[in-house]
């Protein structure tokens, strides 16, 4: 029987834990660099005038994200989730995911849709905070505002959800979709507030509030740690 001195087993549990560091670092720039390929090929797509085959195209290219196609005689839904499961399994950090929708309509891309999502139990009616935006062709009639870019999120909210259409313009859009996938891989508490997945839709979100005159010391008291959203 070989007995192993105290100082090689020490080395041993040494390189083993920082394997499993490393390990899980690698996991973690997948997942990212996975969702940034994923939004980058989305926000590539002009919605009212891409293809069914574009969206195709798309499915095909992250097939390995691509939850569910349900596909029918005039309509097709794609459906892509990426998630941070073993960093969650492992109780590194909440369940988080990127999750991301087309749909065609008579072969044209109508709508895309993209969140991020990170879960929080304080919250009884949202359980998670997050960043959604939602692209439409054109903005559905049965919203209340006006324009091509807006914000349909209650103050207080520990998300944020922006809508746009393709009239938007490129500043609008850029902003729209200026995601931050640091919260889908960022290990321990922190983003529990909506700019910590939209930042610069929420410079926007918050200068449209501004423009409507609400007090911005109830929104201060509603997000008590906003000052560090830059």
């Amino acid at each position: 029987m070989i007995l192993l001195k105290p100082k090689t087993i020490l080395l041993g549990l040494v390189l083993l834990t920082l394997s499993g560091v490393l390990l899980l670092m690698l996991y973690a720039w997948g997942i990212r660099r996975e969702a940034s390929g994923l939004l980058g090929d989305l926000i590539a797509l002009n919605v009212g005038t891409a293809s069914g085959d574009d969206a195709e195209r798309i499915a095909q290219q992250h097939r390995n994200s691509l939850a569910n196609q349900n596909c029918q005689t005039a309509k097709c839904e794609y459906t892509f989730i990426i998630t941070n499961r073993w960093l969650s399994e492992l109780h590194l950090e909440p369940d988080a995911s990127f999750r991301a929708g087309i749909t065609v309509q008579n072969g044209i891309v109508i709508r895309v849709g993209v969140g991020l999502l990170r879960s929080m139990d304080i919250y009884p009616t949202f359980q998670a905070s997050a960043g959604v935006v939602e692209e439409y062709a054109e903005m559905p009639k049965r919203f209340s505002y006006e324009g091509h870019y807006g914000f349909p999120t209650p103050v207080g909210k520990p998300y944020l959800k922006v809508e746009l259409d393709r009239h938007a313009d490129a500043v609008q859009r850029q902003h729209a979709f200026a995601f931050s996938f640091r919260c889908l891989t960022k290990p321990g508490g922190g983003c529990d507030l909506p700019c910590d997945y939209l930042p610069l839709a929420w410079r926007d979100w918050k200068a449209d509030l501004q423009t409507t005159a609400f007090p911005m010391s109830d929104f201060d008291q509603a997000y008590p740690n906003n000052q560090r959203c830059k």
